[in-house]
């Protein structure tokens, strides 16, 4: 005789499937590919001005651990008094990735006493002036 508690219990899954296929439909469909709507408009700067590049100074730290300032070498001792008659201006310092890293340390010590804070470095990977 068979007896109905002998079957396996199962679980019907399709009505779900349905239901999660339906869903994707309304979301796709509801879904707008247009362009936004509201246009940004950012305003122009009418009281700034472009800097001048006399209005800055660049010192380049090569790979050999030289000094160069406004592509003309000088000697390290040197660079205290270029940076003294140069206080106003920007300190750009370009500083070689294999340079020696006490000319780093040298030229930034003589840039912090003589320009506070108010220098930027950057690397390069190779020379810019020979």
């Amino acid at each position: 005789m068979h007896n109905e508690f002998d079957d396996e219990p199962e679980i019907n899954l399709t009505p779900m499937i349905d239901v999660i296929f339906m869903l994707l439909i309304f979301f796709v469909m509801s879904m707008t590919f247009s362009k936004p709507v509201l246009d940004v408009v950012l305003p122009a700067s009418t009281q700034s001005h472009a800097r001048k590049k006399d209005a800055e100074i660049q010192i380049a730290v090569h790979e050999d651990g030289s000094v160069w300032v406004d592509d003309q070498k000088i000697e390290i001792t040197a660079l205290d008094g270029v940076l003294e008659a140069n206080a106003d201006k920007l300190l750009n310092l370009f500083i070689d990735k294999k340079a020696p890293f006490q000319a780093f340390v040298s030229v930034v010590d003589i840039a912090k006493k003589k320009n506070g804070a108010r220098f930027v470095i950057s690397t390069q990977t190779g020379s810019t002036s020979e």
